[in-house]
């Protein structure tokens, strides 16, 4: 993600949309762009944090690119919180390749994050020098080569490396391989139980991590990570006594047997454009007086100069409906049809650039609607509210999108909406 500092003007052109509506820039919650949020997911976990007396865990789930990254940046910056905690924020995009990632891997990345910001403080360097060699243990155990077992030993960090590689051939690993690590992950949970401790008397404040961007991926394997996060290694993501705010794949609140208690889970789907009654409908009429609405037009004009003047009246909501209720794929909307338009030559976006991005974004999902896929999205169609088996695939990749207005219901995408009625069931 990429955050301005401080945001060019709005466009005035549609050259100026591209800065402005890049899908991966990161709002400042304090900039003149941030859209203000009333979910009650994320106001429950507001106010949780700010009555928080000892330490809480919570997982925070939403759509990919609904504003997580956004609201818990805003989140941290509450002055309650910011006056009883002490923040550490982490991003997993950081940690390498995020497919690998593993329970003891988290809290390790955890543990250096706290090292780091404890240095400010005075952190005990002894708490460090037991980080440090914990990896470097770890590392001698399970590389059994010895001219690697030297070379992570040689220098403080140098272990890191060697410890990371090691996470993609974890999959390969024997039950006795396993059961050795699983008293090493105890360890290591005390070791950073003792430095946030260290930093909490040091400080006189709560210890809060805030780790980032872990729902993130829709193959197989990262499917595989979210369950061995979430499922297998639950228990000792709340381990640590200390608050941890983790983000969740949007599909896990509902995920059958999901081990993340409804009471730990922070949830806020996406921005509703219209009533449930209207979802059968291939090209759904918007309901201008929604809460969801509302929040993605501001979203929308908030960028730009002069809104009629670069968007048709007519396409608005149209780029809107495209974006699904979803800021970044709203962001994306309006961009590639500003692309669109000045391919042509135009100087502002008509009705004829939204269809070219409507079918460009269709084609990127038909490769992958196939097989039991056809039968799944259109019981999404067919149902008025409640759960699909087999849907949180599409719910990951945006197909799916998640809605709430009294109660939670799914709806395909409108882009492809026509395009799925019209495939036969075992296509």
């Amino acid at each position: 993600m990429k955050l301005i500092p401080t945001p060019p003007p709005p466009a005035g052109s549609l050259e100026e949309i591209f800065v402005l509506f890049d899908p991966t820039l990161e709002v400042d919650p304090s900039g003149p762009l941030y859209i203000p949020r009333t979910e009650v997911g994320l106001q429950r976990l507001a106010f949780d944090l700010r009555m928080c007396r000892t330490h809480m865990h919570a997982f925070l789930c939403g759509h990919r690119g609904s504003g997580k990254s956004t609201e818990l940046r805003r989140l941290i910056r509450d002055p309650a919180i910011e006056q009883n905690f002490l923040t550490v924020f982490l991003s997993a995009d950081k940690f390498g390749e995020i497919v690998h990632l593993t329970h003891d891997a988290l809290l390790l990345e955890i543990g250096l994050a706290l090292t780091k910001e404890g240095k400010k403080h005075g952190l005990d360097a002894n708490l460090e020098k037991e980080l440090q060699a914990w990896g470097r243990e770890v590392v001698k155990t399970f590389l059994h080569t010895e001219v690697a077992e030297t070379e992570a030993g040689a220098g403080a960090n140098a272990w890191i490396a060697y410890f990371k590689a090691l996470l993609s051939s974890r999959r390969e690993w024997t039950t006795e391989q396993k059961q050795t690590l699983e008293p090493r992950v105890q360890d290591l949970i005390g070791i950073v139980n003792r430095i946030a401790q260290d930093l909490k008397n040091r400080t006189g404040q709560q210890i809060l991590v805030v780790v980032d961007d872990l729902e993130k991926g829709e193959s197989d394997a990262h499917k595989e990570m979210h369950t061995r996060l979430f499922q297998e290694s639950y228990d000792v993501l709340v381990q640590p006594r200390f608050s941890i705010v983790y983000t969740l794949p949007i599909y896990f609140r509902a995920l059958p047997g999901s081990r993340v208690p409804a009471e730990q889970t922070y949830a806020f789907s996406a921005a509703r454009l219209y009533g449930i009654e209207e979802k059968a409908k291939p090209h759904p009429p918007l309901d201008h007086e929604s809460t969801g609405y509302q929040l993605m037009r501001r979203f929308v004009e908030k960028r730009l100069a002069a809104p009629d003047a670069l968007i048709a009246s007519e396409v608005f909501d149209d780029l809107l409906l495209i974006g699904g209720g979803l800021f970044r794929e709203t962001a994306r909307a309006v961009r590639d049809a500003a692309y669109f338009a000045e391919l042509r030559g135009g100087t502002r976006i008509e009705v004829g650039d939204a269809e070219r991005v409507f079918d460009q974004v269709k084609k990127e999902y038909q490769p992958m609607i196939r097989g039991e896929a056809v039968g799944i999205l259109k019981a999404v169609l067919a149902r008025r509210e409640g759960w699909v088996p087999g849907v949180e695939p599409f719910l990951q990749s945006r197909a799916v999108v998640e809605y709430e207005n009294g109660d939670l219901w799914l709806d395909l995408r409108s882009v492809l909406k026509a395009y799925v009625k019209g495939l036969e069931d075992d296509a």
